[in-house]
């Protein structure tokens, strides 16, 4: 057996704990250790119970916490007052996704659809680039905002959906489809609806980019922002069923992969019809 095999050993790992328990006694005395076993069996039976959660979720195509009816309670009465840029890294970030992303991978002066604009933060750029913008939102709200925002805007019409699909817009009409911090939150059954939907709503030809998840639940963290069980694969694998052509999955870009959705394990989808 190597060195390092033996160091990776279940016996070397046991004794490795012991020799830990024996610095942090020595160190910070017996009711700090407790407390610090105590917090990592927790831990560990925390995690469990979640991958639990998470197998069930998988197994039986279950929303979880990320329903339809919690994505519309939550983003309807959230705080827009800064108009969704409390998640926007930086503003380089920011024009780098502009620039780097959306002008790099959809077309401009087309018809575009916007998924979830919530208060119109990608909304203004998109705007500015289609000839014709559709936005879709299940959130009253959210598109009662973006009315106001884009009230002088002759090329843009709005719509309240049900939070899987795009009844209000004609088949074969779109030529390309955008949506950023939407994905993300929406579980994997209601995805699968979406994709079925963009593939009758895009022209042939036609060009999507979706950020979602990259990696479901597979990294138990309690600052993931609520993310549902989408996988990188799990979305190639609809898009698959539902004849839509994957072109890439990215997670970084800009000079030099600068910029990224890798805080949460992210990716971005681009796909075409």
């Amino acid at each position: 057996m190597t060195s390092s095999a033996a160091r990776g050993s279940p016996r070397a790992k046991r004794l490795d704990r012991i020799a830990r328990a024996g610095q942090y006694l020595s160190r910070n005395g017996v009711r700090w250790t407790a407390y610090a076993a105590l917090f990592g069996l927790l831990t560990r039976a925390n995690h469990a119970v979640y991958q639990g959660m998470v197998r069930l979720e998988r197994r039986h195509a279950l929303s979880g916490r990320n329903s339809v009816e919690n994505n519309y309670r939550v983003w309807d009465t959230w705080d827009w007052s800064q108009g969704g840029e409390e998640w926007t890294q930086s503003e380089e970030w920011k024009q780098s996704l502009i620039d780097d992303v959306i002008r790099a991978q959809l077309v401009p002066q087309t018809t575009m659809l916007e998924i979830g604009p919530g208060a119109g933060r990608w909304t203004k750029p998109l705007l500015e680039m289609a000839s014709h913008l559709v936005v879709v939102d299940l959130s009253d709200r959210c598109i009662a905002l973006c009315r106001e925002r884009f009230s002088g805007a002759p090329n843009i019409e709005f719509h309240v959906n049900d939070g899987r699909s795009l009844t209000a817009i004609p088949s074969d009409s779109i030529d390309g489809v955008w949506s950023f911090d939407v994905f993300v939150h929406i579980a994997p059954p209601d995805v699968d609806s979406y994709l079925a939907e963009i593939h009758r709503v895009l022209r042939p030809g036609g060009r999507a980019v979706i950020h979602h998840g990259r990696d479901g639940h597979e990294h138990f963290a309690a600052d993931a922002g609520w993310r549902s069980g989408m996988t990188a694969d799990l979305f190639a694998e609809m898009l698959r069923k539902h004849g839509l052509k994957l072109r890439g999955q990215f997670d970084s870009w800009g000079p030099g992969g600068r910029f990224n959705v890798r805080r949460h394990r992210d990716t971005l989808s681009v796909f075409t019809k």
